[in-house]
């Protein structure tokens, strides 16, 4: 009787243990400012702590043969062609699906309600900044983390101007946009999980109108394909990818976006198609293996690298970025990876779409979220064997 009490109250205390865990993994996976800055990277510390799940790392026991080596090979591709960096970023974007995958709704309800918190630090930041900008600015993004790692504050922006005549905020993001792209995946696999009530709807509703930004535009791709989302699922993702790829050159060549009297102007848009400008412009070897990190790669001077580098930016965003990171080689695997787990042109096209303002190797949530919705669609993937 006595070691039956034992057991039940061990049970008990790892169930305190992982429950207290999984909302701090829950915390620092929403709330970045939260997360240090060291050598040039911010280090979340959803990732150690991750390691201390006992529960999440019995299931990982028996993994799934196929999609180990599929991982394997990616890794493999990136030390392959000197891209360490890029294979350290892809392990923690499989860790993190990985974890959310296993786990379900024992993390999933964590994370949703931390990014319920997040979007009221958004509503809060807005009614504060009515009394000004500078007392909005105060419980930013930038100021928490000053506050909380001092010379270790992680990289942040606190962009509070105004989009249609309504201040940008960014809850516990980053910065706005990717607050806001935070935002509309979570609401787009909730929706799809389970019902939202009404009170979750009005702050969603307020928190988006807060936070708008070029990235806001997602929520109306959203509701154009899902409605059609059978009819797409019939077109191959190897086709959809290709004239995604083909239309953003096409774009960028008519808008000639790597000129200086462009992209001094339009920053923003010349940013987000760098990579299929110069994708054409690459020389013969790095066009099938990528180029090196300071993107020095091309036929001619191209301008808008530096331009870039000035603000910290790189030239490898959206799907064509990969070309520029990998080469064609890396953009055939990423290909054949889609096929491979089963995701459909619907899935394709929600993934270019929020990879389209960052790289596909963004370690951040919205990203790592983005990717479990597309390969947990239709309950068809899994990293466990069962």
């Amino acid at each position: 009787m006595t070691q039956a009490l034992e057991i039940v109250e061990e049970k008990e205390r790892t169930g305190v243990f992982l429950s207290i865990l999984r909302w701090a993994i829950a915390f620092f996976f929403i709330a970045t400012p939260f997360n240090p800055y060291v050598n040039s990277m911010t280090l979340y510390l959803w990732i150690p702590l991750v390691f201390l799940d006992i529960q999440f790392l019995s299931k990982l026991k028996v993994i799934n043969l196929k999609i180990s080596i599929c991982l394997f090979s990616w890794l493999s591709l990136c030390i392959l062609f000197g891209r360490i960096d890029l294979a350290v970023k892809s392990f923690v974007l499989i860790l993190g699906v990985t974890y959310i995958v296993t786990l379900s709704s024992a993390i999933l309800d964590k994370i949703y309600a931390c990014m319920l918190i997040s979007a009221g630090w958004c509503i809060l930041q807005f009614i504060v900044y009515q009394f000004g900008q500078n007392y909005s600015a105060m419980i930013g993004p930038k100021a928490i983390s000053i506050f909380v790692w001092g010379e270790y504050a992680t990289k942040t922006f606190t962009n509070q101007y105004e989009v249609f005549f309504l201040p940008r905020m960014s809850g516990l993001s980053r910065e706005a946009g990717f607050f806001v792209s935070l935002l509309i995946i979570s609401f787009m696999i909730r929706i799809r999980d389970h019902k939202i009530n009404k009170y979750e709807y009005i702050v969603f509703s307020l928190s988006y109108l807060f936070s708008l930004s070029k990235a806001s535009i997602f929520l109306v791709i959203f509701f154009v394909l899902y409605p059609i989302r059978k009819l797409m699922a019939k077109i191959p993702v190897i086709l959809s990818i290709i004239c995604f790829v083909v239309l953003c050159v096409v774009v960028a060549q008519y808008l000639n976006v790597g000129v200086p009297s462009y992209f001094y102007e339009y920053e923003s848009i010349a940013h987000r198609f760098s990579a299929p400008y110069l994708m054409l412009d690459m020389e013969i070897p790095n066009f099938i293996y990528g180029c090196d990190v300071d993107y020095t790669c091309f036929n001619s001077y191209q301008p808008i690298v530096d331009f870039l580098n000035g603000f910290g930016f790189k030239p490898n965003v959206g799907l064509a970025g990969i070309v520029l990171d990998l080469g064609i080689v890396g953009l055939i695997a990423i290909i054949f990876f889609l096929v491979f787990l089963g995701l459909d042109s619907y899935d394709a096209a929600i993934l270019v779409c929020f990879t389209s303002t960052v790289t596909f190797f963004t370690v951040d949530s919205f990203i790592i979220l983005t990717y479990y919705y597309v390969i947990s669609n239709r309950g068809r993937f899994s990293f466990v064997n069962k």
